[in-house]
């Protein structure tokens, strides 16, 4: 029997002024409960609100008849229904349909809405009624506040919208251009239970280790902010740079400054079309960009600061009246702008040099300053010599980094944990084009690659003597590249095991790969993996390793031929999983590539490894726990790994446990997908008593 479902409840207002209808905040209700088996009328039981209180006795043995005759539970957005109904104390173990994860797959990595008002709006059927609460909803009011009569009406709409969608969706995966989505839409649904369980297992936290965290990191913020304002007076003088300010930072690094935004802005098309759409940028060659960079921006240069003459370095002046007396209050002086100085240019150009490499580094305030930018400076900077600009840009680069961990990661933490120690963040199917997961409060997924990331000291286990064991996919996209183009020489190296990255640092630092060090060997990591998403820009030895990459595995070129063509001729990318990927307007372009090219090279690796490989491993991994009856529990997956909480005694079962669901893998993919899966996965484990001092762990 199908069930559509839907939930009501209460929320706080947390610090940042977000609600938090979170089942896991103790003071959060669950105001309601309204569903419809088998297509009937809708009905709405009520379990609290503040203008009547209710025998809820009932209304709870009539849920739990519904969720024990239920084959298929369906809901928009059900893992929340779901967390619900669990921690509100109803059992439920059967399979479930989400209508925004139908909706998901049907956009094939479309970036549109797909909230059920959004869902109702596109598929043509009976709209959602959001104009009821809306307004209550923004004056921070929740369901049990809101006029009974209101929420009811409200929620019963729910129950039709959702059940006439997802009729609408079965549909159109009934249709042959959307029918193979159908198999991996199957295997959401299983994984959705999978994160619903992790989502509420949740994480402990040691809030004494993160304090630790947080005063270590913002004693490197201001050292690495003292480092920027070394090089800054260096290279500028008594110039003030605001660091906080893209503007001001990117003269510094580019030694340019713009004369007139509204005609930069206007040479360049930057800006938004009607539709909120960034504009097109024009096409340009070099020689036009660098022509253009110069005509509208003028050279940056080193100032040496000066007492204003006028107001002796008091940044104030005191104006006379026409009897001769002077005004009671000081007026800021005009000619140094109140700083009491003025800035006099040097004859030497100021700034690191470095130079925009396209219209891409162009922004709407001169030139471009993110993450991504930086980093690719700071390569050119090193390959030029360009000291200044490296330990500039390294610092920078830093930074950002630093900032996002303070904010993102211990300010993330200890905002969401919960009174009892454990935090439990949010995994999200339906964010990112790829159908890897995403995540938030806090986003784990956005965490540095790689094991030595401070923040995760703070992860520890609930259980006294309990430990945290953690198991990683090895080179899990070079595997996934393998399978999908079918290169035998990739797959040869895999089964002799040969360092891939030993072989990237062979290149680029110019040895023999067994003078190859570990310093070396890591940060080449960050390359290795390039040329798999068509990457190939860089440094003069980089590049020509990601030309080496593709001429050692020509199977993988041709692959990304193909879906380049593909692309071009459908506008979607199709693979063999059923996922597809949609690239519309992509054109050839003179070079031969295709526009979005490192896109449509990418997602089919990214979409199978993240959104076929692990979840089959976690759906597996869950059933072998759920059946085992084991204490220990999964509490988290970032990347390619998974993360358990173990209990003592449990260690070599649940080692077992996870070695053996993430490597026969294969299995499970050939029974979904009908598809041979010939690549090896491989495995590494390792445990300790938090997530950041671990050591290898062994099955033998």
């Amino acid at each position: 029997m199908i069930t559509v479902l839907d939930v009501e409840t209460t929320f706080v207002i947390g610090e940042n002024k977000r609600s938090d209808p979170s089942p896991f905040c103790p003071d959060n209700k669950l105001v309601s409960v309204q569903y419809s088996q088998n297509s009937q009328k809708p009905k709405f039981l009520w379990f609290y609100h503040k203008d009547k209180t209710f025998e809820t006795q009932a209304a709870s043995q009539e849920v739990q008849k519904v969720l024990d005759t239920t084959t298929l539970l369906i809901g928009h957005n059900i893992k929340f229904d779901l967390m619900w109904l669990w921690e509100t104390g109803f059992k439920y173990s059967g399979e479930v349909y989400d209508t925004m994860l139908g909706e998901y797959m049907l956009l094939r990595g479309q970036k549109w809405g797909i909230s059920l008002a959004d869902c109702c709006e596109r598929r043509n059927i009976t709209l959602k009624k959001s104009q009821l609460v809306e307004d209550y909803l923004k004056d921070g009011k929740g369901f049990d506040v809101i006029p009974m009569e209101t929420v009811e009406e409200y929620g019963l709409g729910d129950i039709v919208s959702t059940f006439e969608l997802y009729a609408e969706q079965q549909r159109l995966y009934k249709k042959p251009s959307y029918f193979d989505l159908s198999k991996h839409l199957k295997l959401m649904n299983a994984f959705l239970i999978v994160l619903a369980n992790i989502e509420r297992n949740g994480i402990k936290i040691d809030f004494e280790q993160l304090h630790k965290v947080k005063v270590d990191y913002e004693k490197e913020k201001e050292e690495l902010e003292l480092a920027l304002q070394d090089v800054a007076v260096e290279v500028m003088g008594d110039t003030p740079i605001n660091f906080a300010s893209p503007e001001q930072v990117g003269q510094l690094i580019y030694s340019r400054k713009v004369k007139d935004k509204k005609e930069w802005a206007r040479h360049f098309n930057i800006g938004l079309n009607d539709k909120g759409k960034p504009l097109l940028r024009p096409r340009m060659s070099t020689s036009h960009f660098v022509k253009s960079v110069r005509m509208l921006s003028s050279r940056v240069f080193k100032t040496k600061a000066r007492q204003c003459t006028q107001c002796f370095g008091k940044g104030s002046i005191h104006k006379i009246k026409k009897d001769g007396t002077r005004w009671k209050n000081p007026t800021k002086c005009k000619p140094c702008s109140g700083r009491g100085y003025v800035l006099i240019p040097l004859h030497k150009v100021g700034g690191l040099h470095m130079n925009p490499r396209d219209i891409k580094d162009v922004s709407a305030n001169g030139f471009a300053t993110d993450k991504h930018t930086l980093i690719r400076l700071l390569a050119v900077a090193k390959h030029n010599g360009n000291h200044n600009a490296v330990k500039f840009l390294t610092s920078a680069v830093r930074l950002n980094a630093v900032d996002v961990y303070l904010s993102s990661f211990v300010g993330g933490i200890s905002r969401n944990t919960r009174s009892n120690g454990v935090l439990h963040p949010k995994f999200n199917q339906c964010v990112t084009r790829t159908t890897r997961l995403s995540s938030s409060d806090p986003n784990f997924q956005n965490q540095p690659r790689g094991t030595t990331f401070p923040v995760r000291a703070v992860v520890v286990s609930r259980f006294e003597k309990g430990q945290i064991m953690q198991a990683d996919y090895s080179q899990l996209e070079f595997r996934v590249a393998a399978q999908l183009c079918g290169d035998e020489k990739m797959k040869k190296d895999i089964l002799e095991g040969q360092d891939v990255h030993k072989y990237t640092a062979s290149i680029i630092f110019g040895k023999d790969e067994m003078d190859i060090t570990k310093e070396e060997r890591t940060a080449a990591k960050a390359h290795t993996f390039k040329p798999l998403y068509g990457g190939f820009s860089g440094t003069p030895n980089e590049m020509a390793y990601y030309k080496a990459f593709v001429d050692k595995y020509p199977k993988l070129r041709e692959w990304h031929d193909s879906l380049q063509t593909e692309a071009i001729s459908n506008g979607i990318v199709r693979l063999y999983t059923g996922q597809q990927f949609a690239f519309p307007d992509t054109k050839r372009m003179s070079n031969g590539s295709a526009t979005n090219a490192p896109s449509i090279k990418n997602y089919p690796v990214q979409g199978v490894a993240g959104g076929c490989v692990v979840p089959l491993a976690l759906v597996d991994l869950h059933s072998r726990l759920t059946n085992s009856k084991s204490t220990s529990v999964i509490i988290n997956t970032v990347h390619d790994s998974v993360v358990i909480d173990v209990f003592p005694g449990e260690e070599k079962q649940i080692a077992t446990m996870m070695y053996e669901s993430m490597t026969k893998v294969s299995q499970k993919f050939e029974e979904l997908y009908n598809v041979k899966w010939d690549i090896p996965l491989e495995v590494d484990l390792e445990i300790g008593n938090n997530w950041l001092n671990m050591k290898n762990y062994s099955l033998t």
